[in-house]
């Protein structure tokens, strides 16, 4: 029985070829070029000639590494994540933190005795601190990368590198060339920051001793010496830790064929890409509306407000493609959702709106309201603020009652018109209509009644915020009526998702092409957007603010305790495996959260991926690997 594993990385392609008594017959090594198809097929055809075999003597194939999905012949794909584990496994049973530091990324994974992923992290999409980095310092001080290592193990002098952008970090190394730093001095200071950068991950999962280091970087004595500095203990390392990956691969190849698992069980899952629901719901989209529009960025808006006196409110969405126009008249470190609005603004797609609503909800939405009302100065736009409560209790609903009374005050006196309280009732009944739809909707979704992906569920209701609300009412209704004695009986992890606005739901098709099912979300822009209706029994102002201050609250509203109670009775009531807390960057609120979240549900033992994420989804790719991995990890842990 013969099993091989192929490892696509950015620089280089490793295969192993594996007998059934686990014996490695095979290792190669090329680089991986410019064609990750390529690069495969050629290291097939190595281990091939190398042993006179043919496709017929091959048991199974698993592709692993950056260029994975890229290999036709495989019989399944599986993240490098997994495979660097298991890879690390057969050489030191005994490990259970592996660093990983490839060509483009760095990765620390926390494994069992058997070599199965317990919790991991990766860098961000940058590629500081990584064997490409390494390459660049390398050409700049005109060295060869394989002497660096050895080079700054005669150091002495300490020379900083701050920074660790490959972009940033030669510029400030061609200035210590300049001021005449020797070579060995610099070739220290960057290895030294890369450790601290690896150090810092480590601490992020927990060190937990033996430790091994797999991956081109291993072999760079430099790295190692300042990492075991760091860490203060040992790194093990096999003899050629670069193809660790490609060994994994192979050991779980060899685990599939004697399982008789000759079938690909890839975690592609089903394409989803013509969502049934994403086709037809343009029935309703926010151009039928023959009503003006106001725009508003926060679900805390009272939209009844708004209908009520005559407009379609309408939650603006930022540009889908990267942008720096933003950067004119904001800071960078700021939320990317605020950024990628005042894209849209700069580029004048939103001149038909007839106003603005912004809520006092964060300091980024607070630096929306300035630069907005700058970029409309001296245009006599309507742009307002409406502020809004930290707190929950009574004292809150009447605080922010007040504060609507002034809100429709204000659109009263700019548009010359009366809002009545007749009025207001009707935009409540219309509202209240559509939220009440949407909860038996997601009742019989979250019962198995409707045979529809978590993702076009997502997309219905993500669509369904600016949609014309009789429409949209109406479609629910036939979704509901169509889903009648159909269910969903699969049998595959299912997910909580929840954190910051996700305005890109390709990440909730990312996360079901792997495999799983999103079961339940609290989204601002999904469920929680249709949480409660508004009271009818009182005062219209009153009740409105009262609907909004005690529905179901994001993370800037209530206490961090309370949330994350909330979330394990959803994830208990609707038998829910393990949940992925999304958020943006530089997301405050949600950010804070996070290292409490993480510490409650490691004590419960609960599976939880974080993904920290740009608006656009630029790093698309490393949110694919992360998800896989993270359901790989689910595969082999007791549901």
């Amino acid at each position: 029985m013969y099993t091989i594993g192929i490892d696509i990385g950015s620089m280089s392609t490793n295969g192993i070829l594996l007998n059934d008594k686990k014996e490695i017959l095979s290792a190669t090594i090329i680089a991986t070029g410019a064609s990750s198809k390529k690069a495969a097929e050629k290291t097939l055809q190595q281990i091939f000639t190398e042993h006179n075999l043919t496709e017929k003597d091959i048991n199974y194939i698993v592709a692993t590494g950056y260029g994975r999905v890229k290999v036709p012949f495989a019989n399944e794909v599986i993240t490098e994540i997994t495979c660097h584990a298991k890879g690390a496994n057969y050489y030191f049973p005994d490990a259970r933190t592996i660093i990983d530091i490839g060509g483009q990324d760095s990765k620390v994974i926390k494994i069992d005795g058997n070599g199965n992923v317990l919790d991991f992290v990766m860098n961000d999409k940058c590629a500081a601190g990584t064997g490409r980095f390494l390459e660049v310092m390398a050409r700049t001080l005109e060295i060869e990368l394989e002497e660096m290592g050895e080079i700054s193990l005669h150091g002495k002098d300490n020379v900083s590198v701050s920074s660790l952008c490959t972009v940033f970090a030669e510029s400030e190394v061609v200035s210590l060339i300049g001021a005449d730093h020797k070579t060995a001095d610099i070739c220290r200071g960057l290895h030294i920051s890369i450790a601290k950068r690896i150090t810092a991950q480590v601490k992020r999962v927990g060190l937990e001793q033996k430790v091994a280091m797999t991956g081109g970087v291993a072999k760079n004595i430099g790295v190692v010496t300042e990492l075991e500095k760091n860490l203060g203990c040992k790194i093990e390392i096999s003899g050629e830790p670069q193809i660790n990956g490609a060994l994994g691969a192979a050991l779980i190849a060899l685990e599939k064929a004697q399982a008789q698992s000759n079938v690909s069980v890839s975690l592609s899952g089903s394409d989803n890409s013509k969502s049934l629901l994403e086709t037809s719901i343009a029935d309703f989209s926010i151009e039928e509306s023959n009503l003006p529009k106001i725009g508003y960025f926060c679900s805390y808006t009272p939209v009844e407000i708004i209908h009520a006196a005559g407009f379609h409110p309408v939650r603006i969405k930022g540009t889908e493609h990267d942008s720096c126009a933003a950067d004119e008249v904001l800071c960078g470190n700021i939320c990317p959702y605020i950024k990628a609005v005042t894209d849209r603004k700069i580029e004048g797609s939103l001149e038909d709106f007839q106003g603005m609503v912004f809520v006092n909800s964060c300091d980024g939405m607070r630096r929306l309201y300035d630069a907005w009302v700058k970029m409309d100065e001296g245009k006599g736009r309507f742009n307002y603020m409406l502020d809004i409560p930290k707190n929950i209790d009574d004292a809150a609903v009447y605080y922010y009652a007040n504060l609507l009374k002034k809100f429709k005050e204000k659109l009263e006196s700019y548009f010359t018109m009366k809002i009545l309280p007749d009025d207001i009732n009707r935009s409540i009944v219309v509202y209240n209509s559509v939220r009440e739809k949407v909860g038996q909707c997601l009742q019989k979704y979250w019962n198995g009644y409707i045979a529809h992906s978590g993702y076009e569920m997502f997309s219905l209701l993500k669509k369904g915020v600016n949609a014309v609300p009789e429409k949209f009412n109406t479609y629910l209704t036939h979704i509901i009526k169509q889903g009648e004695g159909v269910r969903d009986t699969r049998e595959v992890p299912r997910l909580f998702i929840w954190g910051s606005i996700m305005e890109n739901e390709k990440i909730m098709k990312i996360i079901e092409d792997a495999g799983a099912k999103v079961v339940a979300e609290d989204l601002c822009n999904g469920s929680r957007y249709f949480d409660a209706v508004v009271s009818i029994n009182e005062e219209p102002i009153l009740s409105i603010a009262k609907r909004y201050i005690k529905r179901s609250p994001c993370s800037r509203m209530e206490n961090i305790f309370d949330r994350i109670n909330k979330a394990l009775t959803i994830m208990q009531e609707k038998s829910i495996h393990a949940a992925i807390y999304h958020t943006l960057k530089f997301c405050d609120h949600n950010l804070l959260d996070y290292p409490m979240i993480k510490k409650t549900f490691y004590e419960k033992n609960i599976p939880l991926l974080h993904l920290n994420c740009d608006y656009s989804l630029s790093s698309e790719g490393q949110i694919k690997t992360r998800v896989e991995a993270f359901l790989e990890q689910l595969m082999v842990a007791p549901k």
